[in-house]
Parts: C-alpha cells; structure tokens; sequence
C-alpha cells in the first residue's frame, strides 16, 4: 500500500472527529470506491479503473466496488472485493487488499442498519437510491469530510515531492534538445518518455505545449507544428503516481535565448507568480492572492501603453481578464483538481476571472500558482470584447502583440505556518 496504516488510520480518526458532531447515533456514511466503466463497444474490456479520490484517500485501497462505512456507534468497517479466481487468472492478482469485511456481506450489514439518515460519499451514483437526506443537507456532511482531505498530511508531501524529481526529468530533458525544426509532438513525446523512466505511472492531463500562437492556447493540445527559431514554447505537464500528480508549467526559447520582448513578459508573470506565491499563508483569503497577480500584470499592461487606464481601474472593470482570463489556480496532489473549494453555485468573480476555490487558506492546503499573460486571437478580435473595453484598452498597440502568444508560470505551492514552501522548485524555471 502506498502509505502507512498509520497515516490511514489517522484520516480516518481526523474524519471520524469532524463528522461525529454532525450525525446522530443511528447515521450512517458510505464512502463509495466506484465501479470499472465499460469501453463503448468493448464488451469484456473497461477502462483503467481509477477509484474516486475520497475513497482511495481514506482508505489506501485502489480495488473497485470498495465502501468505507461509518457511525458512530460502530466506527469504521470497510467492505472489499476479494480478488478472485479470474483475476487471478488474467492479471495475476498481485493487487493488494485492505483488510475488511466481504463486500458481498453489504447489503445484509445495511439491511440491519435503520439509520436515521445515510450519507453518500464518494463515486456512489449507482446507489444514490440509499440516500435518505436532500442533496444540500448531504453537501454540509461532504464538506466537513472535504475540510480533512484539503490538509496534506506528510505521507501525502511527501509522495508528491517524489512526483516533482520525476516531472524534473522530463523538463530537464526536453531543455536539452529544444530547438528549431522540431514539433510540438516530438517535445511530448520526449517528456512523456523521461517523466515515465523516472517512475511515473502515468498523467495527471494531458500534456500542454504550444509554440508561437499557439502558447496562448490555454489547453493546447500538441500539434505537428514546427518550432521556429525567435518563437517561445509553453509546456504545462506533470507526473502521476497513484494519481497523486504535480501541474507545472515552464516556457523555453526555441533558439536558447529569449527575445526582449519575450523575457519583458516572462519577468512580468515571474513577478505576478512570486507576489502570489508570498501571500500563500494561513488565513489568506485565496482571492487576493488572484489579486495580487492581476494587479502586477495590470501594471505591467500599463507599463506597456497596452492599457489606457490604471491597474485598479483594470481590476474593477475585469480588463484585465482579456489578457489574464483564468483564476490564478487551484487546488492539487491528489488528481490534479484537488479537493475544491466549498460548493457554491454562484461562484464570484474576481478582476473578471472566476475562482475555482474561493475561501480563506490553511496549514497544509496544496496549491498551483500560475498566473499567464496571453494575446488571445479569439479573446482579442471578439467585436464584444473590444466594444466593452473601447476606452480601457490601447487596440493599436495590441495589435504589435497578436502574434506573441501567451507565457504562463505555474508551481505547486503548500501553505505552511512558517510561509508558503514551493514543492516543485526543482523544476528549473
């Protein structure tokens, strides 16, 4: 098993702790595994089974069909699909199996169980017919689980500082053979196989590189085309063991040496990330450290004669969103869209982005910093935008930057009592 029991049996106490005040003696929470998902077509084949993070966080185990149940009463009793003969078989049946009660014996175990109410957590699609409270009364009972996972505990640290050495790798590799005349595919693959050597299972995403214009595509998918000397490169990918991941992006020269324009930008996001970076501390409410990128930026637009008003004033009227059009980031280490932050189905915007986590940080909290300036055709030559912002930004002199793309910087950042510790600084910027 990838950590200790004790590291297991402690989440479970720290999650037994922060549900117990909020159920009655006869409730009961199911925290569901999930089940494999057949390929369209496939008949006997199914997709690489990924248990849900919940799950697989407190329990330790990867095995599918999995429940963790819990009450007070009984604490925690975990259910397990025994590996069979088949398995045995067919995939050797080396996977390792928790200790626990027989899966098969659940149904009979919850059939004696008249719980008050019962809790779905977890993949649990399948069984949302055993639910017995209103999904909002269920969410409050998820968040206060959701509260213990957002802490990474030091197994979890640790494993992931392991991860950033194996992504290190691959951008170690791929900054020794950039250059003109390759493509974006062929600096893929180059990394995937690196990262993949040095002990990654897999992916947390797909791999992002763009050149050219293309480095102002926020997702962009690696194409056939060709680096060209004078242009820059954008990667953003990782490395995933168990599906706990690290998400970096780095930018290179194709020729080796930035122009200076290029190096104008790429100073003006480090300076965005390292004003973020330095608010990441306990107590800080995540939205200013979005601010505090946005505003470096907005200055720096400013600077640049690309926008015609202040930067507060590029703030309030969400201008700077046209070039900065994301949240600063996200949660992560176990998948690379962490844990999140509370629901909320009217999610704020902030300087014209919206936040995928919006609440104070704590102790613990693994964070992406990731800030990007981008000249995004799209965003740029939208008849909508450019009305909007008519009187706020300097279209003439966008214009010289349309061809530029875009540069991102992204490191994962844990919130420490001690101030904010870069797990991915390895990673040569």
């Amino acid at each position: 098993m990838i950590f200790t029991q004790n590291a297991i049996n402690t989440r479970k106490k720290l999650v037994a702790d922060a549900l117990s005040p909020a159920l009655s003696d006869q409730d009961i929470v199911l925290v569901y595994a999930g089940s494999p998902i057949q390929k369209p077509g496939g008949h006997d084949q199914t997709y690489t089974f990924l248990p849900h993070p919940d799950y697989f966080w407190l329990t330790g185990s990867r095995r599918p069909f999995g429940v963790s149940a819990f009450s007070k009463k009984d604490g925690w009793i975990d259910f397990v699909l025994p590996i069979s003969r088949d398995e045995k078989i067919w995939e050797g049946g080396n996977e390792q199996v928790i200790p626990g009660e027989d899966i098969k014996n659940f149904d009979g175990w919850l059939a004696k169980r008249t719980a008050a109410k019962t809790y779905l957590i977890g993949q649990f699609d399948l069984h949302r017919h055993l639910s017995k409270v209103a999904e909002e009364e269920r969410m409050k009972v998820q968040e206060l689980f959701n509260q213990v996972r957002r802490v990474k505990d030091h197994e979890e640290v640790k494993l992931i500082q392991n991860i950033a050495l194996m992504a290190n790798e691959g951008y170690k590799k791929i900054r020794n053979i950039i250059r003109p005349g390759l493509t974006e595919r062929q600096i893929q693959i180059e990394y995937e196989a690196e990262v993949l050597r040095a002990g990654s299972e897999k992916f947390p995403y797909d791999s992002i590189m763009g050149t050219g214009t293309n480095s102002a595509v926020l997702h962009a998918i690696p194409t056939s085309r060709i680096l060209k000397d004078g242009e820059h490169l954008l990667v953003d990918a990782g490395a995933d063991v168990h599906d706990y991941c690290v998400d970096i992006t780095r930018n290179f020269a194709v020729n080796g040496t930035f122009s200076s324009r290029q190096k104008m930008i790429y100073d003006l996001v480090l300076k965005a990330q390292e004003a973020s970076i330095a608010l990441c501390r306990p107590g800080v409410d995540w939205k200013d450290v979005h601010l505090a990128s946005a505003r470096v930026m907005a200055q720096g637009l400013v600077d640049l004669n690309v926008l015609k008003i202040s930067a507060e004033e590029a703030l309030d009227t969400n201008a700077i969103a046209v070039f900065f059009p994301h949240g600063v980031g996200h949660m992560v280490g176990l998948r690379v869209r962490d844990v999140g932050g509370p629901y909320n189905p009217n999610p704020k915007k902030y300087a014209g982005a919206r936040l995928r986590v919006d609440m104070p940080l704590r102790e613990g909290h693994l964070m992406t910093v990731e800030p990007g300036l981008y000249f995004i055709p799209a965003l740029l030559d939208d008849e909508m935008t450019r009305n909007d912002f008519k009187d706020a930004i300097n279209w003439s002199e966008v214009e010289k930057w349309k061809d530029f793309g875009g540069i991102r910087i992204e490191d994962d950042i844990l919130v420490t009592k001690n101030g904010p510790e870069n797990l991915t600084a390895v990673v040569e910027k």
